[in-house]
Protein backbone atom coordinates (compact mmCIF):
# COMPACT_ATOMS: atom_id res chain seq x y z
CA UNK A 1 0.00 0.00 0.00
CA UNK A 2 1.44 3.20 -0.36
CA UNK A 3 2.03 6.42 1.73
CA UNK A 4 -0.74 8.62 2.36
CA UNK A 5 -0.17 12.32 2.11
CA UNK A 6 -2.51 14.18 4.64
CA UNK A 7 -2.84 17.76 3.64
CA UNK A 8 -3.72 20.58 5.55
CA UNK A 9 -6.95 21.15 4.19
CA UNK A 10 -8.85 18.97 2.44
CA UNK A 11 -10.81 20.05 -0.28
CA UNK A 12 -14.55 19.02 -0.32
CA UNK A 13 -14.45 16.62 -3.73
CA UNK A 14 -11.34 15.10 -2.76
CA UNK A 15 -12.56 14.61 0.82
CA UNK A 16 -15.00 11.66 -0.72
CA UNK A 17 -12.33 9.97 -1.96
CA UNK A 18 -10.33 9.95 1.54
CA UNK A 19 -12.80 8.21 2.95
CA UNK A 20 -12.68 5.17 1.41
CA UNK A 21 -9.29 5.03 3.44
CA UNK A 22 -10.98 3.38 6.45
CA UNK A 23 -12.59 0.26 4.62
CA UNK A 24 -9.63 -0.05 2.74
CA UNK A 25 -7.46 -0.35 5.84
CA UNK A 26 -9.57 -2.70 7.38
CA UNK A 27 -9.55 -4.81 4.50
CA UNK A 28 -5.60 -4.56 4.98
CA UNK A 29 -5.69 -5.60 9.27
CA UNK A 30 -8.04 -8.71 8.22
CA UNK A 31 -5.51 -10.24 5.82
CA UNK A 32 -2.54 -9.62 8.08
CA UNK A 33 -4.07 -10.33 11.00
CA UNK A 34 -2.32 -13.67 11.98
CA UNK A 35 1.02 -12.48 10.78
CA UNK A 36 0.19 -9.45 12.80
CA UNK A 37 -0.47 -11.19 15.93
CA UNK A 38 2.53 -13.30 16.64
CA UNK A 39 4.77 -10.83 15.04
CA UNK A 40 7.98 -9.21 16.99
CA UNK A 41 7.79 -6.79 20.40
CA UNK A 42 3.90 -5.54 19.22
CA UNK A 43 2.67 -8.52 20.53
CA UNK A 44 4.02 -7.61 24.30
CA UNK A 45 1.05 -4.86 25.36
CA UNK A 46 3.12 -2.34 26.88
CA UNK A 47 5.00 -2.14 23.96
CA UNK A 48 2.10 -1.58 21.75
CA UNK A 49 0.19 1.01 24.46
CA UNK A 50 3.52 2.73 24.02
CA UNK A 51 3.76 3.03 20.81
CA UNK A 52 0.07 4.70 20.27
CA UNK A 53 1.01 7.27 23.28
CA UNK A 54 4.06 8.37 20.70
CA UNK A 55 1.73 8.43 17.80
CA UNK A 56 -1.12 10.67 20.24
CA UNK A 57 1.35 12.38 22.02
CA UNK A 58 4.74 13.20 23.45
CA UNK A 59 6.63 10.42 26.28
CA UNK A 60 8.47 13.15 27.69
CA UNK A 61 5.17 15.32 28.76
CA UNK A 62 5.77 17.69 25.61
CA UNK A 63 3.09 18.98 24.29
CA UNK A 64 1.55 17.30 21.08
CA UNK A 65 -1.66 18.68 18.90
CA UNK A 66 -3.43 16.75 16.65
CA UNK A 67 -6.32 16.90 14.01
CA UNK A 68 -9.60 15.18 12.45
CA UNK A 69 -11.97 15.94 9.61
CA UNK A 70 -14.71 13.55 8.95
CA UNK A 71 -17.59 14.12 7.18
CA UNK A 72 -21.09 12.68 9.13
CA UNK A 73 -24.30 11.22 7.99
CA UNK A 74 -27.64 10.97 9.41
CA UNK A 75 -29.29 7.47 9.21
CA UNK A 76 -33.02 7.36 9.41
CA UNK A 77 -34.82 4.44 8.75
CA UNK A 78 -32.41 2.95 5.34
CA UNK A 79 -31.85 6.80 4.13
CA UNK A 80 -28.82 8.35 4.51
CA UNK A 81 -28.46 12.24 4.69
CA UNK A 82 -25.42 13.96 4.47
CA UNK A 83 -25.35 16.10 7.96
CA UNK A 84 -21.92 18.22 8.68
CA UNK A 85 -18.03 17.71 7.97
CA UNK A 86 -16.84 17.72 11.51
CA UNK A 87 -13.53 19.16 12.43
CA UNK A 88 -12.06 18.91 15.68
CA UNK A 89 -8.55 19.82 17.12
CA UNK A 90 -6.93 18.46 20.19
CA UNK A 91 -3.79 19.75 22.32
CA UNK A 92 -2.00 16.90 25.02
CA UNK A 93 0.15 15.50 26.98
CA UNK A 94 0.65 12.57 28.48
CA UNK A 95 2.62 10.36 31.72
CA UNK A 96 2.91 6.84 32.22
CA UNK A 97 0.91 5.30 34.69
CA UNK A 98 3.60 2.76 35.30
CA UNK A 99 1.26 0.03 34.86
CA UNK A 100 1.25 -1.15 31.56
CA UNK A 101 -1.21 2.79 30.55
CA UNK A 102 -0.77 5.87 30.09
CA UNK A 103 -2.89 8.53 30.98
CA UNK A 104 -3.10 11.37 28.15
CA UNK A 105 -4.28 14.98 29.76
CA UNK A 106 -6.38 16.29 26.56
CA UNK A 107 -8.22 19.63 25.39
CA UNK A 108 -10.41 19.15 22.37
CA UNK A 109 -12.27 21.44 20.38
CA UNK A 110 -14.76 20.72 17.91
CA UNK A 111 -16.17 22.86 14.78
CA UNK A 112 -18.97 21.52 12.52
CA UNK A 113 -19.08 22.53 8.90
CA UNK A 114 -21.39 23.05 6.26
CA UNK A 115 -21.09 19.85 3.67
CA UNK A 116 -21.33 22.26 0.45
CA UNK A 117 -19.60 25.22 1.59
CA UNK A 118 -17.65 24.66 4.61
CA UNK A 119 -19.02 27.59 6.85
CA UNK A 120 -18.93 27.27 10.24
CA UNK A 121 -22.52 25.90 10.83
CA UNK A 122 -24.47 28.27 13.25
CA UNK A 123 -28.34 26.17 12.46
CA UNK A 124 -29.01 23.35 10.53
CA UNK A 125 -31.97 21.86 9.25
CA UNK A 126 -32.17 18.04 10.71
CA UNK A 127 -33.43 15.25 8.35
CA UNK A 128 -36.37 13.31 9.70
CA UNK A 129 -38.09 16.44 11.59
CA UNK A 130 -37.32 19.21 9.48
CA UNK A 131 -36.54 21.43 12.55
CA UNK A 132 -33.66 24.35 12.45
CA UNK A 133 -31.81 23.61 15.43
CA UNK A 134 -29.19 26.07 16.72
CA UNK A 135 -25.79 24.41 16.27
CA UNK A 136 -22.77 24.77 19.74
CA UNK A 137 -19.34 25.33 19.73
CA UNK A 138 -17.69 22.18 21.64
CA UNK A 139 -15.22 23.08 23.79
CA UNK A 140 -13.91 20.02 26.37
CA UNK A 141 -10.92 19.30 28.88
CA UNK A 142 -8.50 19.53 30.18
CA UNK A 143 -9.35 15.97 31.07
CA UNK A 144 -7.25 12.91 31.97
CA UNK A 145 -8.12 10.06 29.39
CA UNK A 146 -6.51 6.75 30.47
CA UNK A 147 -5.19 4.52 27.74
CA UNK A 148 -4.14 0.71 28.14
CA UNK A 149 -4.85 -2.52 26.07
CA UNK A 150 -8.09 -2.63 27.82
CA UNK A 151 -9.50 -0.09 29.90
CA UNK A 152 -13.32 -0.17 31.59
CA UNK A 153 -14.31 3.09 33.19
CA UNK A 154 -17.70 3.73 35.02
CA UNK A 155 -18.55 7.12 36.54
CA UNK A 156 -21.11 9.51 37.47
CA UNK A 157 -21.06 12.25 35.36
CA UNK A 158 -22.48 15.56 34.58
CA UNK A 159 -22.70 15.19 30.74
CA UNK A 160 -19.85 15.57 28.95
CA UNK A 161 -16.84 16.54 31.97
CA UNK A 162 -15.42 19.64 30.62
CA UNK A 163 -17.58 21.09 27.90
CA UNK A 164 -17.69 24.71 26.87
CA UNK A 165 -19.71 26.26 24.15
CA UNK A 166 -21.16 29.11 23.31
CA UNK A 167 -24.57 27.81 23.89
CA UNK A 168 -25.02 29.31 27.42
CA UNK A 169 -25.00 27.93 31.07
CA UNK A 170 -26.94 24.74 29.52
CA UNK A 171 -24.41 23.79 27.35
CA UNK A 172 -23.56 20.46 28.30
CA UNK A 173 -26.68 19.35 28.05
CA UNK A 174 -26.38 20.23 24.38
CA UNK A 175 -24.10 17.13 23.81
CA UNK A 176 -24.83 14.81 26.37
CA UNK A 177 -27.73 14.45 29.42
CA UNK A 178 -26.72 14.10 33.28
CA UNK A 179 -26.05 10.45 34.30
CA UNK A 180 -23.48 7.29 34.60
CA UNK A 181 -21.18 7.19 31.85
CA UNK A 182 -19.90 3.82 31.03
CA UNK A 183 -16.22 3.46 29.02
CA UNK A 184 -14.68 0.71 27.16
CA UNK A 185 -11.26 1.35 25.32
CA UNK A 186 -8.81 -0.99 23.95
CA UNK A 187 -5.87 -1.02 21.94
CA UNK A 188 -4.78 -3.35 19.45
CA UNK A 189 -3.98 -5.86 17.31
CA UNK A 190 -1.05 -4.07 15.37
CA UNK A 191 -0.63 -5.14 11.52
CA UNK A 192 2.91 -4.69 10.37
CA UNK A 193 4.41 -4.17 6.26
CA UNK A 194 7.87 -3.69 6.48
CA UNK A 195 8.68 -0.12 8.23
CA UNK A 196 4.63 0.31 8.49
CA UNK A 197 2.44 -0.48 11.49
CA UNK A 198 -1.26 0.33 11.67
CA UNK A 199 -2.46 -0.12 15.35
CA UNK A 200 -6.23 0.06 15.95
CA UNK A 201 -8.13 1.73 18.78
CA UNK A 202 -11.25 2.01 20.24
CA UNK A 203 -13.72 3.44 22.47
CA UNK A 204 -17.58 2.71 23.58
CA UNK A 205 -19.05 4.87 25.61
CA UNK A 206 -23.26 5.18 26.76
CA UNK A 207 -24.73 7.60 29.08
CA UNK A 208 -27.37 6.26 31.21
CA UNK A 209 -29.23 9.50 32.26
CA UNK A 210 -30.20 10.49 35.40
CA UNK A 211 -33.93 11.66 34.51
CA UNK A 212 -35.59 8.91 32.80
CA UNK A 213 -36.93 11.26 30.72
CA UNK A 214 -33.48 11.71 28.19
CA UNK A 215 -32.91 9.53 25.98
CA UNK A 216 -29.65 7.59 26.26
CA UNK A 217 -26.73 8.26 24.71
CA UNK A 218 -23.94 6.31 22.85
CA UNK A 219 -20.87 6.57 21.27
CA UNK A 220 -18.53 4.13 19.49
CA UNK A 221 -15.47 5.01 17.71
CA UNK A 222 -12.81 3.16 15.57
CA UNK A 223 -9.66 4.56 14.74
CA UNK A 224 -6.88 2.84 13.05
CA UNK A 225 -3.05 4.98 13.56
CA UNK A 226 -0.39 4.44 10.78
CA UNK A 227 2.80 4.84 12.15
CA UNK A 228 6.76 3.98 11.26
CA UNK A 229 8.12 0.87 13.27
CA UNK A 230 11.78 2.20 13.72
CA UNK A 231 10.85 5.45 15.19
CA UNK A 232 7.71 3.36 17.24
CA UNK A 233 10.15 0.92 18.72
CA UNK A 234 13.21 3.23 19.50
CA UNK A 235 13.74 4.52 22.98
CA UNK A 236 14.86 7.73 22.06
CA UNK A 237 12.07 8.92 19.98
CA UNK A 238 9.90 10.50 21.95
CA UNK A 239 6.80 11.26 19.15
CA UNK A 240 6.23 9.20 16.52
CA UNK A 241 4.97 10.76 13.10
CA UNK A 242 1.11 9.41 12.88
CA UNK A 243 -1.69 9.51 10.55
CA UNK A 244 -5.26 9.17 11.17
CA UNK A 245 -7.95 6.81 9.91
CA UNK A 246 -11.29 7.21 11.88
CA UNK A 247 -14.92 5.97 11.97
CA UNK A 248 -17.91 6.57 14.61
CA UNK A 249 -21.32 5.88 15.01
CA UNK A 250 -23.19 7.79 17.15
CA UNK A 251 -26.93 8.45 18.84
CA UNK A 252 -28.59 11.60 18.11
CA UNK A 253 -26.89 14.33 20.48
CA UNK A 254 -30.11 16.58 22.38
CA UNK A 255 -28.49 19.58 20.60
CA UNK A 256 -30.02 18.14 17.08
CA UNK A 257 -33.76 18.10 18.79
CA UNK A 258 -34.52 14.46 16.89
CA UNK A 259 -37.27 13.57 19.75
CA UNK A 260 -38.59 9.87 18.92
CA UNK A 261 -36.59 9.70 15.41
CA UNK A 262 -35.16 6.10 15.42
CA UNK A 263 -31.66 6.80 13.96
CA UNK A 264 -28.17 7.50 14.32
CA UNK A 265 -25.10 8.93 12.48
CA UNK A 266 -21.94 7.46 11.07
CA UNK A 267 -18.64 9.20 10.27
CA UNK A 268 -15.20 8.43 8.51
CA UNK A 269 -12.12 10.81 7.98
CA UNK A 270 -8.82 11.55 8.26
CA UNK A 271 -6.20 13.17 10.73
CA UNK A 272 -2.81 13.17 12.14
CA UNK A 273 -0.70 14.37 15.09
CA UNK A 274 1.35 17.69 14.47
CA UNK A 275 4.92 18.57 16.64
CA UNK A 276 3.82 22.34 16.38
CA UNK A 277 0.42 23.85 16.53
CA UNK A 278 1.54 25.80 13.50
CA UNK A 279 1.50 22.29 11.71
CA UNK A 280 -2.06 21.96 13.05
CA UNK A 281 -4.84 21.76 9.48
CA UNK A 282 -5.14 25.48 8.37
CA UNK A 283 -9.27 25.75 8.70
CA UNK A 284 -8.99 25.01 12.78
CA UNK A 285 -6.29 27.43 13.05
CA UNK A 286 -8.39 29.98 11.63
CA UNK A 287 -11.70 29.31 13.81
CA UNK A 288 -9.81 28.62 17.25
CA UNK A 289 -8.22 32.13 16.66
CA UNK A 290 -11.37 33.05 16.47
CA UNK A 291 -12.94 31.33 18.99
CA UNK A 292 -11.07 29.72 21.49
CA UNK A 293 -7.66 32.32 21.15
CA UNK A 294 -6.09 31.39 24.41
CA UNK A 295 -5.45 27.67 23.07
CA UNK A 296 -2.94 28.95 20.74
CA UNK A 297 -1.32 31.42 23.11
CA UNK A 298 -0.76 29.43 25.73
CA UNK A 299 -1.72 25.82 25.22
CA UNK A 300 0.44 24.61 28.30
CA UNK A 301 -1.63 26.96 30.60
CA UNK A 302 -5.22 25.86 28.68
CA UNK A 303 -3.84 21.96 29.72
CA UNK A 304 -2.88 23.13 33.52
CA UNK A 305 -6.93 24.64 33.56
CA UNK A 306 -5.82 27.73 34.00
CA UNK A 307 -7.69 29.85 31.13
Amino acid sequence: MTDITIPKTVSRRSFGAMSLMVPAIAGLAGARYARAASSGQFSDERVLVNAVRKMRSRTDGGLRSGWLEAKRFAYIDGEITPLLILLAGTISTSRDNGDGTFDINVVETTYYLDVETRELLDTLAMPGTGKIVKVPLYRSGPAAVTVGAKTAISELATGEEGVVSEGGEDAPSAFAPKGDVKLERSVGPAVIDGNTVWIQTEEYGRVFPADPKDARVFYKESAIWQGKMDELLDPDVVAASAKLSYSAASSWRPWMEMGDIKGHTMSSGIGATCDSLSDMHEEWLRLTRIHHPDILDNPEGVLRGET
